[in-house]
């Protein structure tokens, strides 16, 4: 599963079947798109992966005229992380849930250097990112992406929970 960092399918040029087609070409196979927000699922060996995931990024980059980077996850991955429910004690009405990943490959997130967060709570930590929770409104509640980014100092992509449950059975 290809999470592609700050696009909107439609826009910049990027339309579902230039997403699908980027896939292709770089080397994935089956290719499917979900939702408007960049992600798309497809096949490809694991040995093949960083490869795939090279080339997709160079291909979208060069139709939205601006770097990408895409965060590349098995399904059966994402399927885990869902299945650890690590927002159980959140009021999914009252907070955003947001989870953030690095590219496969990154250095490893080190906690300690995870900026301020204010009202948005860091609900976990991982080598790959962050979840948190954050209210749906006001001031000083950092998007999961900025911490993660600052972190990290290295592009990340975030999805909301919601949208994680969705691929997670959708896939």
């Amino acid at each position: 599963m290809g999470l592609v960092r700050n696009v909107m399918v439609g826009r910049d040029g990027l339309h579902r079947a230039a997403l699908l087609d980027a896939v292709e070409q770089a080397g994935g196979a089956d290719a499917r798109s979900y939702i408007t927000t960049g992600n798309v699922t497809f096949d490809a060996d694991e040995a093949d992966v960083d490869d795939v995931t090279l080339r997709l990024e160079a291909a979208i980059s060069d139709v939205v005229q601006r770097p990408t980077m895409v965060a590349v996850r098995s399904l059966a991955w994402v399927r885990d992380l869902v299945a650890q429910d690590v927002f159980a004690g959140y009021d999914r009405a009252a907070w955003e849930l947001e989870v953030s990943f690095l590219r496969p490959g990154a250095p490893p997130l080190d906690p300690a250097t995870v900026p301020a967060s204010y009202r948005t709570e860091v609900v976990a930590a991982w080598d790959w990112g962050l979840a948190t929770a954050r209210p749906p409104d006001g001031t000083q509640r950092p998007h999961v992406n900025r911490l993660l980014e600052r972190a990290n100092g290295l592009p990340a992509t975030a999805r909301g929970w919601g949208t994680l449950v969705r691929l997670a059975e959708g896939g």
